[in-house]
């Protein structure tokens, strides 16, 4: 465990070696109560106990305990804020550490399991750090402490009761085994919980309209059965093995009393060895008694460390260049081949040029690579052949953070913080100033609505932004992206899902914000994008078709075919 500490703090664990030492020093401290006992019973056993000797025990009792109470407070609070810090700094870290990974470890694995390894985990560990660890150097510190003096008095006695701790302590490291083994799906059922939890909070307007709430939406209510359940399968599983090192242990007093005894009556040992030999077995039994009931709680909580590390040794997307400066905004695909799961291309051999200031709309039915390929230009993943360029460098060698700085991007779904409609807008650009954040959201044509509520920018509009409507969320999103002023945009046909009233608002916004950018644009409606300088056609992750309307209309292919399609669908009448 020490090492997985280390591991996962790194060079800040150096800081909780000195509070660590102190509660070792601590532990120390403790044998000079059981010094003073023996030579208390030292000297009513020889008759020399006297007013004097009691005041020296007294003041040595005393001095003792202020230096205890010194050193163990200095040692908690140090281990304390120190842990404190470090897990701050582990959150931080991790934080990082996930934004760079690539978007198959989010697919891989559930909200819940990312939101326990943020909170569950990182907590458990800081217990470790704070609590566990320390205790249980000390237990063993003063647990070896006694045994040493033990063989002092009688190295028999002191060979037996070595026997019989050695004897218990597999039950012990096999309770620990197992309560690491159960604890796994304890925590796997946790995660499960959070992302039914996420999924029903979100969900909530489907699930009250469905008469599905309560207990009756049967997937919460099944998670929420398998925590209890193995919960209590996770404390139950340690409980026997636990029983039987303590069992043992508190059999080990009296069986070691009988011995002990026996050997006082047959004069091997002296009545003082024998009075002290008594204390302290006393004293190593309820101490032992104490490390059966740490230990199964550090088996259970450095599940936490294994799983930071596991999280930790994810590999970041690689890059050469931190903060490259483009020559231009040129977007091109040469080749490139991309698949998400194994032996299931998404992309086969993609190859086009979007120049800078030019828009190019992807089309083409569900499933054909369209948002992949606006993926890729952020690099949310990367491909397993060809190349991707921007201004001619391939963005393979560049940092995700570098690109993603000249990258706007508005999608359908837009997600708003529980925040300001002010604090959501900034988010494009954090040092604008307010005079920027109004005029970006006057471009953005929704200054006006903003103006009519109640606390105008000052509104707080709801995590995601449910209190507003659909066309005004999406006009936020293209304010922030204004107030970004990229020179590349992605759109991901933001107006499908809108009124006729909003689209047009919206349509306007869009113009705004593309102007003399590199736009890659993903359409579902054709005449938004018959204006395109190019238009690619995709169908199952090939290009079947490239170029602008004119060109598309006259090859009389794919293109040619759904353009018609539409314009006769506007006739229809009911």
């Amino acid at each position: 465990m020490l090492g997985n500490i280390k591991q996962l703090l790194g060079k800040k664990s150096k800081k909780l070696k000195m509070p660590i030492f102190l509660l070792v020093i601590d532990s120390v401290f403790y044998g000079i109560f059981i010094g003073v006992m023996y030579f208390v019973l030292l000297d009513l056993i020889q008759d020399t106990f006297s007013v004097e000797k009691i005041k020296e025990y007294t003041w040595i009792m005393i001095i003792s305990f202020i230096i205890r109470t010194i050193i163990s407070s200095i040692g908690y609070s140090g281990i304390q804020i120190q842990g404190a810090r470090a897990i701050e700094s582990m959150r931080i870290k991790m934080g990082d550490h996930l934004r760079n990974l690539p978007l198959g470890y989010f697919n891989k694995n559930s909200i819940g399991e990312i939101s326990n390894i943020m909170t569950n985990d990182l907590q458990d560990f800081e217990k470790v750090i704070t609590h566990n660890t320390s205790e249980l150097i000390k237990i063993s510190i003063i647990s070896i402490y006694l045994l040493i003096i033990t063989f002092f008095i009688d190295f028999s006695l002191g060979l037996i009761q070595l026997i019989i701790v050695l004897g218990s302590l597999p039950l012990m490291f096999y309770g620990g085994k197992r309560a690491s083994k159960i604890g796994k799906g304890k925590k796997k059922i946790i995660a499960v919980v959070i992302s039914r939890m996420v999924e029903y909070l979100n969900g909530i307007k489907v699930f009250k309209s469905h008469n599905m709430v309560g207990e009756k939406f049967e997937r919460l209510e099944k998670s929420f059965k398998d925590f209890r359940k193995e919960s209590i399968r996770t404390e139950v599983a340690i409980v026997p093995y636990v029983l039987a090192f303590q069992t043992l242990i508190d059999l080990s007093f009296p069986l070691m009393l009988i011995i002990s005894t026996t050997k006082f009556i047959n004069g091997n040992i002296n009545n003082i060895y024998y009075f002290t030999f008594v204390i302290l077995n006393l004293a190593l039994t309820y101490i032992l008694r104490g490390f059966s009931a740490q230990y199964g709680e550090f088996r259970y909580l450095k599940l936490a460390s294994e799983k930071l590390i596991k999280t930790y040794n994810e590999k970041e997307i690689s890059y050469e260049y931190e903060n490259h400066q483009f020559k231009n905004y040129d977007i091109e695909f040469e080749n490139v081949c991309f698949s998400y799961e194994e032996d299931d291309p998404i992309l086969k051999d993609v190859s086009f040029k979007a120049k800078e200031g030019t828009m190019t709309a992807l089309i083409g039915p569900s499933g054909s690579g369209k948002t992949t390929i606006t993926s890729l230009i952020a690099r949310f993943w990367d491909i397993q052949s060809g190349k991707i360029k921007i201004g001619d460098m391939d963005i393979s060698k560049l940092k995700p953070d570098n690109i993603l700085q000249n990258v706007s991007m508005v999608f359908q779904e837009v997600y708003l913080l529980n925040d300001t409609i002010y604090n959501n807008i900034k988010i494009g650009n954090q040092k604008a100033t307010k005079e920027k954040i109004v005029e970006a959201a006057k471009i953005a044509n929704c200054h006006d609505f903003i103006e009519s509520l109640e606390n105008g920018y000052d509104t707080i509009v709801g995590e995601g932004g449910s209190t507003l409507s659909g066309g005004e969320k999406q006009r936020i999103s293209i304010a922030r992206a204004i107030l970004k002023d990229a020179p590349i945009i992605l759109l991901d046909e933001a107006t499908a899902s809108l009124d006729a009233d909003n689209e047009l608002e919206i349509r306007k916004s869009i113009d705004k914000l593309i102007k003399n950018k590199t736009v890659i644009v993903i359409a579902h409606r054709l005449n938004t994008i018959k204006d395109s300088d190019q238009i690619i056609v995709l169908n199952e992750g090939k290009i079947e078709e490239i170029g602008d309307h004119n060109i598309l209309m006259e090859n009389k292919a794919r293109y040619y075919n759904m353009y018609t399609e539409m314009e006769k669908a506007k006739l229809w009448t009911i």
